[in-house]
């Protein structure tokens, strides 16, 4: 595939994400696919990623996602990436009422594709300043 076919398809799942259509991973990732968020436990499996971004729907459901930047190197994709949404629900991520908050989230994820599909990433977000802006962890310094 190649990196303008790449770019397409990452363009395309930031769409559907934004959508909350989640048919379009079935095209995109393997069966067995595997996500590092560190500190969080590892996503294993397409199935559970379908539910995770279900998850985070129910916590956030006007939740959306930008591509600040996109790079493609062979078969790895790095996308920097910024998440913005409302806290107006309840996930087992963040077990806690509702805020009516207004939060921003930046990071980046690297994808390694088998195969023409995704079979890892590895997601690094600011997880912290997440949960600073939900007020559940004291601002730094």
């Amino acid at each position: 595939m190649s990196a303008k076919e790449r770019r397409a398809e990452a363009k395309r799942i930031v769409e559907d994400y934004n959508e909350g259509h989640l048919d379009v991973l079935d095209e995109f990732y393997a069966a067995d696919f595997v996500r590092h968020v560190p500190p969080f436990p590892d996503i294993e499996g397409l199935e559970a990623l379908k539910q995770s971004i279900v998850d985070v729907r129910n916590a956030f459901p006007d939740r959306q996602l930008r591509i600040d930047e996109l790079i493609v190197e062979g078969d790895t994709v790095a996308m920097r990436w910024t998440w913005r949404g409302t806290h107006a629900g309840q996930s087992a991520a963040i077990p806690i009422p509702p805020t009516g908050k207004q939060v921003v989230m930046t990071g980046c994820t690297t994808s390694h594709f088998v195969g023409g599909k995704r079979v890892e990433e590895w997601e690094y977000g600011d997880y912290v300043g997440l949960l600073q802006q939900l007020g559940l962890v004291p601002a730094l310094g």
